[in-house]
């Protein structure tokens, strides 16, 4: 899904959220925007989100020092998230429902939501597009499971999901992580909780997206043989969806007008969409 004029000012504004995060000085802050608005002149409109990003995001850590930018945002979501009764989750489809509000974990995102007000509103709402009668049929004859992470914090979730498609069905799950730090996105580092449910890969990736043309050759060949790919979060949707030839289940709230208008739903909407 590449760039909309839309997609510019949000990523300016990120440019800001960091400076602010980080403690910057003025005349830092104002040299992160100026190498921002550089790298968003650079690139056409036939690039993604997260392939702008990833250069974006390169410019913040040269020009601030730290690899790992938004690493302060990524300890809070986690504490956060943890602190989460998930006891009400009785099934699989609770599960995914729990995990798509978990999407709103997102320091990149056009607006931001509070994750307790949401998994209130939203938990008994319906989503606004539910594919899972078709998910649950793959699943009774799956023996590989591919879910590729999106934000820290959300993954504390994905582990939630995991778990109860375990008590049901006998398959191996996979559960794909980017190759470095890139916004809040969840890498190795974090994904170690999951150790106990899944297996972590690695995908070399570095842009907020699993992009097919930086994903290394371990992941790129599981993508392709897994019986099922479940994709989280509006990254992944804008670097899959209409990218790859094989079936992927986008799992994501929508959080900004782009992405709504490229599915025809509002903002704030759950969606589990077969594409």
């Amino acid at each position: 899904m590449n760039i909309k004029p839309d997609c510019v000012a949000c990523l300016l504004n990120q440019s800001l959220k960091v400076s602010k995060l980080l403690d910057l000085d003025d005349v830092t802050s104002k040299q992160i925007l100026d190498n921002t608005a550089q790298v968003l002149i650079d690139h056409d409109m036939s690039y993604t989100p997260p392939q702008i990003a990833k250069a974006i995001y390169q410019n913040i850590s040269d020009i601030s020092g730290e690899d790992d930018p938004v690493a302060l945002a990524k300890e809070r979501a986690t504490t956060e998230a943890l602190t989460v009764d998930t006891s009400f989750i009785h099934s699989i489809h609770d599960a995914l429902k729990l995990s798509v509000i978990g999407n709103v974990i997102d320091f990149g995102a056009q607006q931001q939501f509070d994750l307790n007000e949401t998994i209130q509103s939203h938990f008994h709402q319906n989503f606004g597009i539910d594919d899972y009668a078709a998910f649950e049929y793959e699943l009774k004859k799956a023996k590989e499971l591919v879910i590729i992470g999106d934000n820290v914090g959300e993954h504390i979730f994905d582990k939630v999901l995991i778990e109860h498609i375990k008590k049901v069905y006998d398959i191996k799950v996979y559960y794909f992580v980017r190759g470095k730090p890139i916004i809040n996105d969840v890498t190795v580092k974090e994904a170690q909780v999951l150790n106990s449910c899944a297996q972590i890969i690695d995908t070399g990736v570095a842009t907020p997206g699993y992009d097919l043309a930086e994903a290394n050759t371990e992941s790129k060949a599981i993508f392709n043989r897994a019986d099922i790919v479940l994709a989280k979060g509006m990254g992944n949707f804008e670097s899959l969806y209409q990218a790859t030839e094989r079936s992927v289940y986008f799992l994501f709230i929508v959080k900004c007008s782009v992405v709504g208008q490229a599915i025809g739903r509002e903002v704030k909407e759950l969606i589990f969409k077969k594409g």
